[in-house]
């Protein structure tokens, strides 16, 4: 999962080049790009920052991640 890491981190730094996002357009755009479970991420943070995403998904184990995945099923 590090890559996923890696390259989310990377598009929030592109995104945060765009001075007309807000930390919570980049947060909502983050999640659409890479199919992740806004809402569950938004709760386990209190917010909706993206850098504190980064943050977060680097601290989660492999199998952690796939908890806040948007699966076929969802």
């Amino acid at each position: 999962m590090y890559e996923l890491t890696t390259s989310i981190e990377v598009r929030v730094w592109e995104l945060d080049k765009n001075l007309e996002l807000t930390t919570e357009d980049m947060f909502d755009i983050l999640c659409q790009e890479y199919q992740l479970k806004a809402d569950s991420i938004e709760t386990a943070l209190s917010c909706k920052c993206p850098f504190a995403l980064t943050g977060f998904l680097k601290e989660l184990e492999d199998s952690e991640i796939a908890n806040y995945l948007i699966t076929m099923e969802d």
